[in-house]
């Protein structure tokens, strides 16, 4: 089980100098095992630094987190971020300009092989995961650099998958990617998880974040502004507007209609879909206005 918890982290980049700037500021925040918790803001407001902690590149300054049994604080050692890390996976943004093996296979082997599992095994874990990811099989002996856009950013994510991460983290997975290629990728992180594991992505699309988080985390100056479920923070326009973030356009529309007379239910529509539902259904009550 990988239950996170954050208590009363700061991160200070060159701190102790005069040049020191808080990235984090006293963020506290519990995360439960298994959940799906989506990280909006605007650049600078602390979303890639409060991961890179998550995932050992960085240890906070003041205060603690701990993801599962290992607790990581301003003193950890080599050893425990090493711990940590074959627990998280971090999937970084464009994440196919890390990738450098001679072959797709060799690539993604290489993580669990630096994990210390054997080399038969890895490669199991390596075909595993690049089959989740819809990747044909005669790729495998191929350079990755010989690929397209999609697919080498499909191996580098397999790369990452190959070492059964429980806890797994995505900066904005999406971006660059076709529409098509862009729902095939969420769909199988819905489906990890759905299995167990736990996903933290950040992302700039508020449908992304609608549609397939538990609760999404508004962070800005560093600082936790909000934690609640989509349903609760996007039916929330006042909260929305002082964060500078804006809606989903199912959400945008059904506010749209509120504003000229028409309530359709109270409950907010996250997703497209949902909004055609709740259209079809006040059609079919005679297109009476609520409220």
């Amino acid at each position: 089980m990988s239950a996170i918890e954050f208590l009363n982290v700061n991160y200070a980049y060159q701190a102790d100098t005069p040049m020191a700037t808080l990235a984090v500021k006293d963020f506290s925040l519990k995360l439960e095992s298994g959940s799906f918790t989506a990280i909006v803001g605007h650049t600078g407001s602390g979303k890639s630094t409060l991961m890179a902690m998550l995932d050992g590149l960085l240890v906070p300054t003041h205060g603690s987190l701990r993801v599962g049994e290992v607790t990581i604080d301003s003193h950890a050692d080599k050893k425990t971020l090493a711990k940590l890390r074959k627990g998280v996976g971090y999937v970084f943004q464009f994440p196919e300009s890390q990738l450098f093996a001679e072959t797709v296979l060799k690539d993604v082997m290489f993580g669990p092989l630096n994990m210390g599992v054997s080399l038969e095994q890895a490669k199991e874990q390596a075909l595993t995961a690049l089959r989740s990811l819809k990747l044909p099989e005669d790729i495998n002996d191929r350079s990755p650099f010989e690929l397209s856009g999609g697919q080498m950013r499909r191996v580098a994510i397999a790369g990452v998958l190959a070492m059964h991460p429980r806890v797994l983290i995505l900066d904005e997975p999406t971006a660059g990617l076709d529409p098509q290629a862009s729902e095939d990728l969420l769909n199988l992180v819905n489906q990890l998880h759905q299995k167990g594991t736990t996903i933290l992505m950040i992302t700039h699309q508020m449908e992304q974040a609608a549609r397939y988080a538990d609760h999404v985390l508004v962070m800005k100056q560093g600082q936790r502004t909000a934690f609640m479920t989509p349903h609760e923070l996007f039916g929330k326009p006042d909260l929305l507007k002082e964060a500078g973030i804006l809606p989903p356009a199912s959400v945008d529309f059904a506010n749209q209609l509120v504003v000229h007379g028409l309530k359709l239910t109270d409950e907010v529509p996250l997703t497209i879909e949902q909004l055609a539902d709740q259209l079809a259904d006040h059609l079919k009550q005679g297109g009476r206005a609520n409220g």
